[in-house]
């Protein structure tokens, strides 16, 4: 199994249970709310790579990280307050479609190219949160 592969399984695996955690925790809690616990439980994490890595110091790639950040933040109250409102196996899949907007940014402003079927699963992408919605 190549490297990238088991890192993604993974991934899937802990976003997964992020997911179904996150429906349950909106029920009890604001969005808001969720957002700080979210983060906070992001600190052992951030304490955990500073004592193990050396930090790289281009201010461009900082400004990125923090960038990240705020947006990645931002997104997170948004699903948490879709999840407390909405169904979490509506929710789930809709909010997972997210590379949709990283694709057309990339192919719109980046001048990476795609392929029929890749368009074509964008195309599907988009066909499921019509479907999804309903």
């Amino acid at each position: 199994m190549p490297k990238w592969l088991r890192y993604a399984l993974l991934c899937i695996f802990w976003w997964g249970v992020f997911g179904f955690l996150s429906k349950i925790g909106s029920t009890k809690a604001s969005p808001i709310q969720m957002q700080i616990l979210f983060t906070i439980g992001m600190l052992p994490l951030v304490a955990a790579a500073l004592l193990r890595r050396k930090i790289d110091r281009d201010r461009v790639g900082a400004a990125y990280g923090v960038l990240i950040g705020v947006l990645a933040g931002l997104g997170g109250i948004g699903y948490f307050a879709a999840m407390q409102a909405g169904k979490a196996s509506l929710v789930g899949p809709v909010t997972s479609l997210f590379p949709l907007l990283t694709v057309l940014l990339a192919v719109g402003i980046l001048k990476e190219r795609m392929n029929r079927i890749q368009l074509a699963g964008v195309v599907l992408g988009l066909i499921s949160i019509a479907v999804l919605s309903v």
